[in-house]
């Protein structure tokens, strides 16, 4: 009998804890029901499973971000990483609790009579439900540890605060959605079988990954059709949201070089600067004096000398060019522009003595781009861009100040006047473009012209301000057309643009899944640093390089005014994240609220 009773003893080590250490309390207190459910929890081996499962990922993540080669690759690796761990990690963490502590544990029906009969069934519920939150929080908050402890470690304690600010963005979408989870799986599990629940939230976590497909099939439609405008002016509906955003990104500083990208981008605007009218004189002339007002320009002119020139060709359809010249004939050159940029040294010794903060800022960002795009070439490029060079090139044309002298003339050509030649512009140009590029153009050409055009010719900066300019142009000219042209109704595709974005609408009122990532992608935002243009395209950012396919984003519409114009503020036409977050924390109180009535009146 002794032995009968031992065996039973050691059978319930549960039900051996509830007599020894509860039974004993009149009324047993909050914290000792908190600790009788977590040690219940501890016999379970799927939770220490999945918590590994969080510290191991986590030590992975933190390495990979370290690794990353930018922050735009830090964004796209940490967003991939908040999907797995918040709609698998956490969502089979949650599933395993809630049916461990309200499912399987039911079955012990003799732990619950007990308890039951010690405490209220609202008690017992809430410190469970709270045992639950807190597990879930403290595995959050040790992931958030955990990647920032081993990025630091690996970066060498050069710590970016993005990183930062991006796992606190995280820490707080995670807390909120877990929240969210375990009230919405707790009133499953109340409501429905196990089975039942298993398979609703296995739709869900299948839901979580297609969540933002809709919008994505719609946005790749979109990237077909045409606007037109009353001017008649037609331009695919993806420059409209290109225009329209880099405006936001510009004026909002979300940009790399924000001081230097508003500078130029305002300027553009603001004196109405049109793509078919940017290279007029008008233009050419508005665009040095925005240079100049930065202190990038030479106030005096720039006088260049070359000795011993030798001719491969000259122009044949100049009658001006002394016809007694001849291939392999000696000239010295001179050439005198005007408005020339100064040096890479002498812009140090600019922003040294720049007073001015603002000025001062944009100087920076300008010299930074400098740097930043001769890298890239590789300090070459004068030959990427040699094309550039032709809009600055301002030359004091005369005899006296640009001109071509023959070395060693014959009597002949003293006598004629046929030593020295007026230089023109086109000339310059010519030569310039044969000693970059080979092109044989009808025009002077010299053999040895490299130390002149090369070095004497090569103004680094001035193709870092022409490179600027024609990256925001397209952009800024796009902005001055749609904003200040109505669209038009009735051609282009704007009837199927509208139709696909009301279905949209009706869609996002009921996909509060997405907008719950919305929560997440829009106060995390993206790394601003690497939002730039392509290098090696003439006019090309791409604003959305970062996003996630499977994460849903604020994405706006584009309104029309009672005049059919574009609205100013039509960027902050779109659904706010609250919206899902004010329905989301309706449903989850009333699923809280219908779980713990059915504990209640659960019969044990």
């Amino acid at each position: 009998m002794v032995e009968e009773n031992y065996e039973k003893k050691k059978k319930n080590p549960l039900q051996n804890f509830l007599k020894d250490r509860l039974i004993k309390y009149r009324k047993i207190p909050f914290i000792k029901l908190i600790k009788f459910s977590f040690k219940s929890l501890l016999k379970e081996r799927l939770f220490y499973i999945l918590n590994i499962s969080t510290i191991v990922v986590s030590i992975c993540i933190g390495i990979a971000l370290a690794f990353a080669k930018s922050g735009s690759s830090q964004v796209v690796i940490f967003n991939f990483y908040i999907l797995f761990f918040v709609c698998c990690l956490m969502f089979v963490f949650i599933l395993r609790m809630i049916q461990f502590f309200f499912s399987k544990n039911f079955e012990d029906k003799t732990t619950y009579i007990v308890l039951t009969n010690q405490v209220s069934r609202t008690k017992f519920f809430v410190a469970q439900y709270l045992l639950i939150i807190l597990i879930c929080a403290v595995n959050i908050l040790m992931s958030f540890a955990v990647i920032n402890i081993f990025y630091a470690t690996f970066t060498l304690f050069k710590y970016d605060m993005f990183i930062l600010r991006m796992t606190s963005i995280y820490v707080l979408y995670c807390l909120i959605a877990t929240f969210f989870l375990i009230n919405f799986i707790t009133f499953l599990i109340f409501m429905f079988t196990l089975q039942t629940t298993t398979i609703i939230c296995t739709l869900l976590l299948a839901l979580s990954f297609i969540a933002n497909i809709p919008m994505s099939f719609i946005k790749a439609n979109e990237k077909s059709y045409n606007v037109q405008f009353t001017n008649g002016d037609i331009f695919q509906l993806n420059d409209i949201y290109d225009a329209y955003s880099l405006y936001d990104h510009v004026n909002e500083g979300n940009i790399k070089y924000p001081n230097l990208s508003k500078y130029v981008y305002n300027y553009f605007l603001s004196n109405e600067m049109i793509l078919d009218e940017f290279h007029n004189s008008r233009n050419i002339g508005l665009r040095m004096q925005m240079w100049k007002d930065l202190g990038l320009i030479n106030a005096s002119p720039a006088v260049i000398t070359e000795t011993n020139l030798n001719l491969f060709s000259k122009p044949l359809r100049d009658a001006s060019v002394p016809n007694t010249w001849q291939k392999n004939d000696k000239f010295n050159i001179q050439i005198t522009l005007e408005n020339t940029f100064i040096t890479n040294e002498e812009l140090d010794d600019l922003i040294s003595k720049t007073l001015d903060n603002e000025i001062k800022k944009i100087l920076i960002d300008f010299r930074d781009f400098s740097n930043s795009i001769n890298n890239h070439f590789k300090n070459n490029i004068q030959f990427e861009k040699y094309d550039l060079f032709y809009d600055f090139l301002f030359l004091d044309t005369g005899i006296t100040d640009s001109y071509l002298e023959k070395i060693n003339p014959s009597e002949e050509e003293m006598q004629e006047n046929k030593v020295f030649y007026a230089l023109k512009k086109q000339d310059v140009i010519s030569f310039y473009e044969y000693e970059i590029s080979a092109q044989n153009n009808d025009g002077f050409k010299f053999t040895n012209a490299s130390n002149l055009v090369k070095k004497q010719l090569n103004f680094n900066l001035m193709y870092t301000a022409r490179i600027i300019e024609e990256y925001f142009i397209k952009y800024s000219s796009n902005y001055i057309i749609m904003s200040s042209n109505a669209v038009s109704k009735t051609s282009g595709d704007w009837n199927n643009y509208e139709k696909g974005r009301n279905m949209m609408h009706t869609l996002s009122y009921f996909n509060l899944y997405s907008g719950l990532w919305m929560v997440y992608t829009k106060n995390l935002g993206f790394y601003n640093d690497d939002i730039w243009f392509s290098p090696n395209s003439f006019s090309k950012i791409y604003l959305e390089d970062q996003k996630n396919l499977f994460l849903g984003y604020p994405e706006y519409d584009i309104k029309l005014t009672s005049t059919n114009m574009i609205e100013k503020n039509t960027t902050s036409s779109y659904l706010k994240p609250w919206y899902y977050l004010a329905i989301l924390f309706a449903v989850s109180s009333l699923s809280f609220s219908i779980a713990l009535f059915k504990f209640k009146k659960f019969d044990f």
